[in-house]
């Protein structure tokens, strides 16, 4: 876009690396163009990652500069041998290994890529008119990159929370629960949020928190939420005729660990075995993408109910999109976990988009009451089995007697607090506000 002011984006995960985080910063990029802002991205070149979705590079708008440092961490499947088994006792070698890497490797492993990525920052900084330095996290190791650029360039820093800190540190499965490295990880945290020029969160309550501890630690950031959300152009080609079928499809997408627990479906399921084990027959269940070994050992226990269950790895955006759009129900899954009441996850928008019926399981909190409004939508509580178990049942009897239509996409303009290029237009002027500062 000729005459746009220039902002460095710091994203340690860009395409062709897969996952739902990788999304808010490739259409980021592809849509803050409109708003008179351009992207020059710095990026991992071999990111120590579980999943590529090569999709997701068709995001980056065609002339992007892309910049590419070398990391010099492990392998991931290195980094997940070292994450215990809930089955099996770590030899003392992993144990060793897993001590000294969460000791020192603060905050997180990712760490070892910060020195490449600030020497090919400054080459960036010192040859172009950048106006903005803005660091999507986590990894949070970025925050403290994007710190020392500040301090080098006095440009103003924008860190994007895609996740809270302290949550991620509490509930992520390879983080140390040691009280010494949890007090690091607080001074890390503190100290990222005084050398912040703006804050943004996805949510309104995560927004609010770190507002708090702004003020509590005397941080002058401007604190702004920005929502994760859906791109239209991800319907166009989706093919949205449901086949015809007794069966109730119920698809899942996303990954599955401790804050998206799966166990209150489970048991709900059970419930209506028990109940109604015919008409258990017809549930199809679909789960979509990785799951830690504590959450597939929960759907080991659905394997053997007889419902229809089938997992698949980490499939492409699209795919999963695909998957999605020709399911009778969406699930969404949150823990009744603390701070999960802040947590709306990125899956949420793209279910709205879809104008499929959505079974919500989430303790009261923002992703609830996003929900309240949607006529689509029904959530329980994780505590009530038996009301979704006759959720379920019902589902199953009413697809038996009418196979649902296909939903047109259409009345997406009530959905456009949530659209990708609404949201991009939010950042840039986020930006437009510290450039006038």
């Amino acid at each position: 876009m000729t005459g746009s002011r220039r902002f460095l984006m710091v994203s340690y995960a860009f395409p062709p690396v897969g996952g739902a985080g990788v999304q808010r910063s490739a259409k980021f990029a592809k849509y803050i163009g409109r708003f008179g802002w351009t992207p020059i991205v710095l990026t991992a070149k071999n990111p120590s990652v579980p999943v590529v979705d090569y999709d997701l590079m068709r995001d980056v708008p065609s002339g992007t500069t892309v910049l590419r440092a070398r990391t010099l961490e492990p392998s991931y499947r290195v980094k997940k041998n070292l994450i215990p088994s809930p089955s099996a006792k770590p030899s003392r070698i992993k144990s060793w290994f897993r001590s000294v890497a969460l000791r020192w490797l603060q905050p997180d492993s990712q760490i070892l890529w910060n020195r490449p990525a600030f020497r090919l920052a400054c080459s960036a900084l010192n040859s172009d008119a950048i106006s903005t330095i803005y660091v999507s996290g986590p990894p949070f190791s970025s925050f403290l990159l994007g710190c020392k650029l500040k301090k080098r360039f006095r440009k103003p820093l924008v860190l994007d929370f895609r996740d809270e800190w302290s949550l991620s540190s509490r509930y992520l499965e390879n983080r140390s629960q040691k009280h010494g490295i949890l007090s690091s990880q607080m001074r890390l945290f503190e100290s990222a949020l005084l050398q912040a020029d703006a804050i943004v969160a996805t949510t309104n309550a995560s927004a609010e928190e770190l507002q708090n501890c702004c003020e509590r630690i005397g941080s002058k950031a401007i604190v702004r939420c920005i929502y994760n959300g859906f791109d239209p152009d991800d319907l166009t080609t989706l093919d949205r005729v449901i086949e015809s079928s007794d069966a109730y499809r119920l698809v899942y997408t996303g990954t599955l660990w401790r804050l998206t627990d799966v166990a209150p479906f489970v048991e709900a399921v059970q419930k209506l075995v028990e109940a109604f084990p015919e008409d258990a027959k017809q549930l199809e269940v679909h789960f979509i993408g990785r799951c830690t070994s504590e959450q597939s050992a929960l759907l080991d226990k659905l394997a053997l109910m007889p419902v229809s269950l089938h997992r698949h790895d980490y499939l492409s955006h699209q795919q999963s999109m695909q998957f999605a759009c020709k399911a009778d129900g969406l699930l969404m899954t949150l823990a009744d976990q603390q701070g999960a009441e802040r947590v709306v996850p990125g899956k949420l928008f793209e279910y709205l988009s879809m104008q499929r019926p959505i079974l919500s399981i989430a303790p009261h909190g923002e992703a609830q009451k996003i929900l309240s409004t949607q006529a689509t939508a029904t959530n329980f509580q994780p505590s009530e089995l038996d009301a979704l178990a006759a959720w379920l049942h019902a589902a199953i009897r009413t697809k038996k007697q009418q196979v649902a239509p296909a939903a047109p996409i259409s009345d997406l303009a009530k959905l456009d607090w949530c659209n990708r290029i609404t949201l991009a237009g939010q950042l840039a002027s986020l930006f437009d506000v510290l450039e006038a500062k």
